[in-house]
């Protein structure tokens, strides 16, 4: 059977996650990475059509680029018509999924805009026609560069946060439309699951009901803009999407914005705060004993969701059992961007605008903790 009448069957397989035609496989192998610096990058197929993409290699983070498609073929071939499916994937991951699909101008041209986060590669599938046969293009490679400046280096012989690959903060969603976007919702069902054994668990004082989610979007130390999640009381929701979306306007920097739950139970109650510290994590909720004084049961304010801890690493807990998580910025004075350096602060401001004291003016000296004057507690976080 010729290659053409392979086509003409139209039954479709799937191969290497790509649609082909059947005999066509040898048309769609799995190519290394393009050069990503606007160069073309092609692919040929067995029935000599050959599939060309170029455009610029490097994008400004969230900002649309252009591809461009150009498909050859044999003379007789008839170009126009020709379907091109546009597909893309993350850096490092094998599985491609499809964007959309245009056609082929009667030069054998296409081209799509796209937004790529982070690195991203991209690849042109050209779908058969009556004369043209599939083929597709070696994968193209766009990088983005962030839109602010990255967090300067931590100060010398200063210690850094700890995460693994699931809590590593660059694989935190991309932002959600312009600004802050911040959005308060009641708890979604797939957050409870989150929660549930976790940071919310037998003889917590509050409900399901009495939390919300709140959703906004922050400046990471790396300068891109991220998507986080915080659980607060109902009563502090709006004060709470308020705050960030002030924290947003200044570009202050945060590590990391996710659940506590992402780092396990702890083992003494509620989820692990000392992971959730250690990996430089802003947080809420989470029904759990004050740090230090597990021993005698006392719950802290988080239990009430009444609280926010904002770049626990920058900003330490100075407990008269320890210092948690680190001593590394116990130095006021050092110049960070993250460093909550007094309540001169705009970041301190943005909370205390909103009736949340800061613990930084506590004798025990705890900087990343926020909480409203009702809280019940014992000092300490």
């Amino acid at each position: 059977m010729s290659l053409l009448s392979a086509v003409a069957l139209g039954a479709v397989a799937l191969v290497g996650g790509s649609a082909l035609q059947p005999g066509l496989s040898s048309a769609l192998p799995e190519s290394t990475a393009g050069p990503g610096d606007g160069r073309p990058v092609q692919q040929s197929s067995a029935a000599g059509v050959s599939v060309a993409v170029t455009g610029p290699g490097t994008v400004a983070s969230e900002q649309t680029g252009k591809l461009r498609v150009a498909v050859s073929a044999p003379r007789h071939a008839r170009l126009t018509g020709g379907r091109v499916q546009w597909q893309k994937r993350a850096a490092g991951i094998s599985s491609w999924r499809t964007m959309e699909t245009s056609r082929l101008d009667p030069a054998g041209r296409a081209s799509v805009r796209v937004s790529p986060w982070k690195s991203t590669e991209y690849r042109a599938v050209v779908r058969d026609s009556r004369a043209v046969a599939a083929g597709v293009s070696a994968p193209f490679r766009v990088s983005t560069r962030p839109t602010a400046h990255p967090v300067v280096p931590p100060p010398e012989g200063a210690a850094e946060p700890r995460f693994d690959a699931l809590t590593d903060p660059g694989r935190r969603p991309r932002a959600i439309g312009a600004g802050a976007h911040a959005v308060v919702s009641r708890i979604p069902g797939s957050v409870w699951e989150r929660m549930a054994g976790a940071s919310y668990g037998e003889g917590c004082p509050v409900g399901r009901s009495d939390l919300r989610y709140v959703q906004t979007n922050y400046w990471g130390f790396d300068g891109y803009r991220y998507r986080g999640e915080i659980v607060v009381h109902a009563s502090i929701a709006r004060q709470t999407a308020a705050v960030f979306t002030d924290l947003y306007r200044v570009r202050y920097p945060i590590r990391q914005m996710r659940l506590v739950d992402d780092f396990g139970k702890d083992m003494a109650k509620g989820a692990d705060d000392y992971a959730s510290m250690n990996a430089d994590n802003t947080s809420g909720f989470n029904c759990r004993y004050v740090d230090g004084r597990e021993a005698q049961g006392v719950l802290s304010p988080h239990s009430w969701g009444l609280a926010i801890d904002i770049n626990t690493w920058e900003n330490p807990f100075q407990a008269r059992t320890g210092v948690f998580p680190d001593s590394s910025y116990l130095d006021r004075s050092l110049v960070h961007r993250a460093v909550l350096d007094g309540p001169s602060s705009p970041v301190v401001q943005a909370f205390e605008s909103r009736g949340l004291r800061w613990g930084g003016r506590w004798a025990e000296k705890d900087y990343h903790h926020f909480e409203t004057p009702t809280a019940t507690r014992s000092q300490g976080q």
